[in-house]
């Protein structure tokens, strides 16, 4: 069968589909670096386009399968929790329903193939996932839906995902449909799926581009070196809050005047200047906090004030490491922050597992 791959990342949906026999027609992805990747791993796809807002729906060509993992911001814990209303990212689902609608009947796809957030289930008291499923039964499909991780079929990654099966009941709808049997989750575990061939330990140089590398031995020294007698924090560690001063309780950088911003600290406690203040939001404040809210929700206030007591009860040594590690000012803003998931643990690299996200560098046991 044909199909189409929304939101396509790195391809995890084309994967799996082509390796059951189906064609890839047409993908879409934001993210330049991920297109460019998803155009390498899977040359024989006719199109991956960028922003899918800008597409003209009669472009997409004829498919029997649409499926995508859509923007999970909107409906996670990590999230503001906005769902529909998230301005950004809180529509992509109706765009979906858009590509759906854009087809003849005798032309919709037969299958659909979604994945979000376990808590999209829970989001706004229900009322969320039912407008999800009300609007893909107006179109003619039977739905069903299942939370899997695929720790649960024998992969060493707890990752509870929701899954949306759908199926035109034109077409028979999901009458002898079941979810996958689950594997006994105790007999997963990382070793299967380390390379044996490697030594641990032995020294050999991990292949990390340059960022990568100043990012991993900073985040390694910063650690290593840190006070023995004192823990590093738990929650992400947010280095762009050490010094700043910038208000953030009550209302954010974004609904404060410029004169309220001009004279704190922003940015590694650098003082704002007195310019405008579209330049003082860009320059001076955290990506984090530039957002268009007049409010944080409590677990980014939270978040920011562990981290500037966090520094306060550690100033020394922030300071002299910084002045020490110069280069470390222009790395980009992901590889400027710490997930140190190893609370009473050895303050070491080489035991731990450790992943290169966009929310910093995660070290866990």
């Amino acid at each position: 069968m044909k199909f189409i791959d929304l939101y396509a990342g790195l391809g995890g949906f084309h994967q799996a589909l082509s390796k059951l026999g189906h064609q890839c027609v047409w993908a879409s992805e934001y993210n330049e670096l991920l297109r460019e990747l998803y155009k390498k791993n899977y040359p024989e796809t006719p199109e991956i386009v960028g922003d899918i807002f800008k597409v003209d729906l009669k472009s997409i060509p004829d498919h029997d399968i649409i499926c995508g993992g859509f923007p999970c911001q909107p409906f996670s814990r990590a999230g503001n929790m906005l769902g529909f209303k998230d301005a950004n990212k809180g529509n992509h689902f109706f765009r979906i329903l858009e590509i759906i609608d854009s087809k003849p009947i005798r032309k919709k796809p037969k299958f659909l193939l979604l994945e979000n957030v376990e808590t999209i289930l829970r989001h706004d008291y229900g009322q969320t996932y039912d407008t999800i499923v009300d609007e893909l039964t107006k179109r003619g499909y039977d739905i069903d839906q299942q939370i899997l991780s695929p720790h649960e079929f024998n992969i060493p990654q707890h990752r509870r995902r929701l899954f949306i099966v759908g199926k035109l009941k034109s077409k028979g709808g999901l009458t002898n449909f079941s979810f996958p049997e689950k594997y006994d989750k105790s007999k997963t575990t990382i070793e299967s799926i380390l390379d044996s061939s490697v030594k641990p330990f032995s020294g050999e140089k991990l292949d990390l581009i340059p960022e990568q590398k100043v990012a991993y031995e900073f985040w390694k020294g910063f650690v290593e070196n840190f006070p023995k007698n004192k823990d590093i924090i738990s929650c992400p560690i947010w280095s762009h809050e050490w010094g700043a001063t910038y208000t953030f309780e009550d209302l954010t950088p974004f609904s404060l005047s410029r004169e309220s911003l001009v004279g704190s600290k922003g940015i590694f406690g650098e003082e704002i200047p007195d310019i405008p203040k579209e330049q003082i939001l860009e320059k001076y404040i955290p990506r984090y906090s530039q957002k268009n809210q007049e409010v944080f929700p409590n677990w980014k206030r939270n978040y920011i004030r562990k981290n500037r007591d966090f520094y306060i009860e550690n100033k020394a040594y922030i300071d002299n490491y910084l002045l020490a590690n110069p280069q470390f000012r222009r790395l980009n803003f992901s590889s400027q922050k710490l997930e140190w998931s190893c609370l009473g643990a050895p303050k070491t690299f080489a035991d731990k597992l450790i992943q290169f996200r966009q929310s910093g560098l995660r070290v866990k046991l």
